[in-house]
């Protein structure tokens, strides 16, 4: 537990007191914080013997009532108090004051946002210090059912009260080991599409592959801002023919309507204030009639700010996208208006706080560390007018008007923080967020930015995409501007290593269904100068093999159905025993599919369906649920009336993909020439199911 107490000694006792944390019921929704509260009871025990007691560890609780969390320092203080380490109270709202934040939300049973909000601050002003890790999540949804015209006008209501018990930072996020489709609308243009979840290990340079080539439709994992993982789908998602809007506001609630086919299992996603982020809100209660979905939200469900209602999700493969009235507000306190997106103006790629040389080599144990500012933060001042040294401390501006205490200055390119000032003299510390610190010859621009806050940035996330000089890319996401985002290179073959771009997502203004966003590209560029290689890796990256035969013999390795006919619930087997991993360990494949119609009627054309590999086993099982006539999006509902022959596999190991055709191609997704393979056999593969 993370609380103080003290010890209290007992001995020869006839009663004694002590500590008893009751555990509140924490209603915790996917994405939004509910407040905890913990009671301590002082209960007289009587006993009827001498007994030496050992030592009994009683919480004597913490009164933080008083205390005002909108200002950061004391968030810091609160943090460093009860064991979340939010480094130097600083005033600033940096990676590690929000990494505690997040850690203090998920131990208090909040959704871990980052952002004090007043639930979070509700939270902290009735912590006491003695309140144990919350682990419990408690579902209660009301279920009413409408009549129709045809009915008489009872209402039946069902109330159903479900409790899991789950380590609370997996809420609303599936483990690292499912892979497949996200259901999300474009932040760009407001367009269906699915996010690919693959391999993803944000903490490292080569931990989140950046593919070349998807489906269409289809994004990269960080393509389209930091998606909240609620589900995922064996396939690319589609638009669905039903509706979905807000129906209503009231004083306390928020109702949305879906017209379809009446399911009560939607999932509602929204765009959070001041964020690029589509985030899953769970209703208040959901009531269902025919064709009809009613959800209602509690406005308690939702921080303060202007909120966007995006699209709607049953997990059947279609996304309902919202239309008509989609914006509303919860008690903002500012409008929610910023200055254009645009390019990067400064980008810091350092490692071990350390810019890189050129070129340079760093060994595997080392550490990158990123950050960027847009061009849009900043307001222009007056240039310098008397030359600064490397080792100034003190600098001398035109005047005392150029920035104040705590605020940032961008002298060239070299960012400094500013610490005090007297009149035109400004206390600073130098090389801020590991800008490269510099002399400064007077007539040298100089820039301020405000202390940050959600509202004063204009990126509140980015991301990068680094590639090695074999073409294994990578993808890297970042944090806001002017916050600091550090990685490892674990897993990281040896290469040269470069920067390929970088792109900005600004967060969602009022009256807005988009964001903006800004791409820069490797080009000749100061910003882009940044290589660095990694030569003490236990290896270079070799790709996957696919033999075709048993060795020493013409026997085939590979195994796989041939003109078989199947019916529901059956299945059968691919045995891919020749498929050998490279330096990288597999992790799923795709089993792609051409499908020929037996009925002129058909218009389906492929099929493809992804599978976990399960240890060094590459027998790969396709199960038939369900034969169904209509277009099927599930891996164990197929349609009826066609010839599916094998055409591909895609292999996904921990690097990239490399895909076997049943021609005897290979097909590479980095910048290595194509290959082949023997197994010349893999269009023999096929099998049917019926129309009857």
């Amino acid at each position: 537990m993370k609380n103080k107490s003290t010890n209290l000694f007992v001995l020869l006792a006839l009663t004694f007191t002590y500590c008893s944390t009751n555990d509140a019921d924490n209603s915790v929704n996917q994405v939004m914080e509910t407040s905890s509260t913990t009671s301590t009871t002082v209960t007289l025990l009587p006993t009827s013997t001498t007994t030496t007691l050992p030592n009994v560890e009683v919480c004597t609780g913490d009164d933080n009532q008083g205390i005002n969390f909108e200002r950061i320092r004391n968030v810091q203080t609160f943090l460093n108090n009860y064991g979340f380490n939010a480094g130097d109270v600083d005033g600033y709202l940096g990676n590690q004051t929000i990494a505690a934040i997040k850690d203090f939300q998920r131990y208090a049973g909040l959704y871990p946002d980052g952002d004090v909000g007043p639930l979070t601050r509700n939270a902290m002003n009735n912590w006491t210090g003695c309140e144990s890790e919350a682990t419990q999540i408690i579902t209660t949804t009301t279920t009413t059912t409408l009549p129709s015209s045809n009915d008489s006008n009872t209402v039946t209501t069902t109330t159903s009260t479900t409790t899991t018990t789950v380590p609370l930072n997996n809420v609303a996020i599936l483990t690292s080991e499912d892979y497949g489709y996200i259901p999300s609308v474009s932040l760009l243009d407001n367009s269906i599409l699915s996010i690919f979840k693959s391999i993803n290990n944000p903490d490292s340079v080569c931990g989140t592959p950046y593919y070349r080539t998807l489906p269409s439709g289809v994004n990269n994992r960080y393509s389209n801002g930091d998606v909240q993982i609620s589900n995922i789908s064996n396939g690319p998602f589609l638009d669905s023919s039903a509706s979905t809007y807000i129906d209503s506001i009231s004083s306390s609630d928020i109702k949305i309507l879906i017209n379809g086919n009446g399911d009560e299992n939607y999932k509602y996603f929204f765009i959070s204030p001041y964020s690029s982020q589509i985030v899953s809100i769970n209703p208040t209660t959901v009531s269902i009639s025919s064709g009809l979905t009613q959800a209602i939200f509690s406005k308690q469900l939702f921080t303060e700010g202007y909120w966007f209602y995006s699209f709607a999700e049953n997990e059947s493969g279609y996304i309902v996208k919202s239309s008509g009235l989609r914006e509303f507000a919860i008690n903002p306190s500012t409008s929610q208006n910023r200055d254009s997106q645009n390019n990067v103006e400064l980008l810091n790629f350092t490692s071990n706080y350390i810019k890189i040389p050129f070129g340079g080599s760093i060994s595997q144990n080392d550490k990158i560390e990123i950050s960027y500012i847009t061009d849009q933060i900043y307001k222009t001042k007056d240039n310098t007018t008397a030359s600064i040294e490397l080792n100034d401390q003190i600098i001398t501006l035109k005047d005392n008007e150029q920035a104040s205490e705590n605020e940032i200055l961008m002298i060239g390119n070299e960012l400094m923080l500013v610490k005090s000032k007297n009149n035109n003299e400004y206390t600073v510390e130098r090389g801020y967020l590991n800008s490269i610190i510099k002399s400064h010859e007077v007539g040298t621009s100089v820039k301020k930015i405000d202390p940050l806050s959600k509202k004063s940035i204009i990126s509140d996330f980015a991301y990068a995409v680094i590639r090695n000089d074999s073409g294994l890319r990578f993808q890297l996401p970042l944090n806001g501007e002017l916050q600091m985002t550090e990685f490892n290179l674990t897993g990281c073959p040896n290469g040269r290593y470069s920067l390929e771009e970088i792109t900005t997502f600004g967060w969602r203004e009022q009256g807005l269904s988009i964001v903006s966003s800004s791409t820069n590209r490797n080009i000749s560029s100061a910003l882009y100068s940044n290589e660095f290689v990694i030569s003490d890796s236990s290896a270079s990256y070799q790709h996957p093999t696919l033999s075709g035969f048993k060795q020493g013999t013409d026997g085939f390795i590979n195994d796989g159905p041939r003109e078989l006919t199947v019916s529901s619930g059956n299945s059968i087997d691919f045995n891919f025993s020749g498929l050998k991993p490279g330096t990288s360990d597999i992790k799923f494949v795709i089993l792609n599919f051409q499908m020929i119609p037996t009925d002129s009627q058909k218009l389906t054309k492929t099929k493809s369906t992804l599978i976990e590999v399960n240890g060094d086993s590459y027998i790969f099982s396709l199960n038939f649920d369900n034969l169904i006539n209509s277009t099927s999006l599930g891996p164990s509902v197929w349609e009826k009336g066609y010839k599916y022959i094998f055409t591909s596999i895609d292999v996904y190991d921990e690097m990239t993909k490399t895909t076997f055709k049943n021609n005897g191609d290979v097909e590479y997704d980095t910048n290595i020439p194509n290959g082949q393979h023997d197994a010349y056999y893999l269009d023999q593969f096929s099998f049917l199911t019926p129309n009857q």
